[in-house]
C-alpha cells in the first residue's frame, strides 16, 4: 500500500456544494443527521490495475463491507461485464452503500471515480467520508483495452486543494 495517499475530506463551499454539513439533532441519545446515515465511508479511486481492489480488499479483512461496481458482473464467480449495464452496476453499488451506512457499517467503494462528480453520490449518503487514491502501475484484472485506459487517464479529475488532508 506505499502507493497509495489518504485524503480525508474537507467539504468546499463552491464545489459539491450537496455536501455542506447538516445540524445535528439528538434522538434515542444518538445524533440523528438529516438524510445522512452514520456510517464510515472509504472511496478508493483510480485507474484499472491501480491496486483499488486489493486495498479494498485488505479493508473487508479488518471488518468493513466492500462493494463496487465490478461486484454486480460477477456471477457464479466469473465476471461478465455488459457496457450496457454499467448504471445498473453502479445503482446497485449505490445502493448496497447506502444500506450498510444505514445499518452504521464501515464501508469500503472502490471504483475508478474518474470524474469528481462521480463521488457525489457516495458524499451525500454520510459525513464520514475518506477518499484514498490508488496509484499502483499493475496489470489490470478485467484486460482493459489500453486506448480506454488512456481515455480515463485523460479525464482524471485531482482531488481539488479544499480537499486537503487534515
Amino acid at each position: 500500500m506505499q502507493n497509495t495517499a489518504t485524503v480525508t475530506l474537507r467539504r468546499p463551499q463552491s464545489k459539491f456544494s450537496g455536501l455542506s454539513a447538516l445540524p445535528c439533532a439528538k434522538s434515542s441519545g444518538r445524533p440523528v443527521y438529516e438524510n445522512k446515515a452514520l456510517g464510515e465511508l472509504v472511496l478508493i479511486r483510480g485507474l484499472p490495475g491501480s491496486g483499488k481492489s486489493t486495498m479494498a480488499k485488505v479493508l473487508a479483512m479488518v471488518g468493513y463491507e466492500h462493494f463496487e461496481a465490478d461486484q454486480f458482473f460477477e456471477v457464479n464467480g466469473a465476471y461478465q461485464y455488459d457496457a450496457n449495464r454499467i448504471r445498473d452496476a453502479h445503482a446497485w453499488c449505490q445502493s448496497r452503500t447506502r444500506q450498510a451506512l444505514a445499518a452504521g457499517k464501515r464501508v469500503v467503494v472502490s471504483n475508478t471515480f474518474t470524474m469528481l462528480r462521480e463521488m457525489e453520490p457516495y458524499m451525500e449518503m454520510t459525513h464520514k467520508v475518506r477518499v484514498v487514491e490508488a496509484q499502483g502501475t499493475w496489470e489490470n484484472c478485467h484486460d482493459v483495452p489500453v486506448e480506454v485506459l488512456e481515455r480515463m487517464a485523460l479525464r482524471w479529475e485531482t482531488l481539488p486543494a479544499a480537499f486537503a488532508a487534515k
